[in-house]
């Protein structure tokens, strides 16, 4: 655990974390030539990753699983709440920091004034404990995925990387799970209408 100067750095208003995720660029994007006025924002990648996770986990579901596709979109629609406390921070940087990164996504998760049970589906998010949680992790993959193949159709070449990176990661996440053929289908669906 990290250890800091204070017990407390302050208290964080859920309200000042909104506005920063709706305002703060994803970090990948722009390290690979995205203009700040056309990189997504934290926000828009959230609320994508939420409509991804509730058809992965209605799909599902329909298949007589049982699984809470609005828990599962939910969990997405949260699941970067915390950047707007620490920043989009890398995932080199973030492979580099391992642990003294969820050490500082949980301190976030204890400064933040939010209701307990959304605190609830953050820590489900980081703990990948349930299958709301596995399916809210495919979809963040899958959302960045889809706007990868975006950025790459309005001639953005440089974020091909990410693009093979996501859809691998995916498909890994999937993996084994009673919704790999879903994930399969649906990464197949965005492919023909992303070309």
């Amino acid at each position: 655990m990290l250890k800091y100067p204070y017990e407390s750095f302050y208290p964080v208003s859920l309200w000042d974390t909104l506005e920063a995720a709706k305002w703060l660029t994803r970090t990948g994007w722009m390290m690979r030539g995205i203009p700040g006025s056309d990189a997504e924002t934290v926000s828009q990648h959230s609320w994508e990753a939420a409509v991804i996770a509730f058809l992965i986990a209605s799909r599902t579901k329909s298949r007589g699983v049982e699984v809470n596709p609005y828990r599962a979109a939910t969990i997405a629609l949260f699941h970067d709440l915390l950047e707007g406390i620490i920043g989009d921070i890398p995932r080199y940087v973030g492979s580099l920091l391992g642990e003294v990164k969820n050490d500082l996504e949980r301190k976030a998760l204890r400064e933040l004034q939010v209701d307990l049970e959304v605190k609830e589906m953050i820590e489900e998010w980081l703990s990948k404990r349930s299958i709301e949680s596995r399916i809210a992790h495919v979809a963040d993959a899958v959302a960045t995925y889809l706007q990868a193949l975006r950025y790459m159709r309005n001639s953005y070449p440089r974020v091909e990387e990410i693009a093979q990176s996501m859809r691998s990661k995916a498909i890994e996440e999937a993996k084994g799970s009673v919704f790999e053929d879903i994930t399969m289908g649906l990464i197949l669906e965005i492919e023909k209408a992303v070309p």
